[in-house]
């Protein structure tokens, strides 16, 4: 990760996914990543959600963090106690500096 990118990912993060599928059921959520830093989670237009094939969500948040990180979609996306799920994951280019990065497209779990 870049250094201006490091100055922009003031916000820490985990995620979790869910266990393995067994006779039907669905294990319980494990943590898949730790601690990842990320940038300050921000709306996302309409037109950006409908880019990345979103559809229409209630609200649908945005944030970027350093590429190369097993994020997918369905886990679990957790900053301070809030539970988001990971709606998409597209990576993306920090042009200052070609360096690889990931969006994460965040709902938020009612």
């Amino acid at each position: 990760m870049s250094v201006s990118f490091t100055k922009m990912a003031t916000v820490t993060a985990s995620t979790m996914r869910p266990g393995a599928r067994v006779g039907g059921l669905t294990g319980d959520l494990a943590v898949s990543i730790a601690s990842l830093a990320c940038t300050p989670l921000d709306p996302v237009t309409p037109e950006v959600a409908q880019m990345a094939g979103l559809g229409e969500f209630v609200e649908v948040l945005q944030t970027m963090t350093q590429g190369g990180l097993d994020i997918q979609v369905g886990d679990t996306f957790i900053v301070g106690t809030t539970h988001y799920t990971v709606r998409a994951v597209a990576e993306w280019n920090w042009k200052p500096d070609g360096s690889d990065n990931l969006t994460v497209f965040l709902g938020e779990i009612q």
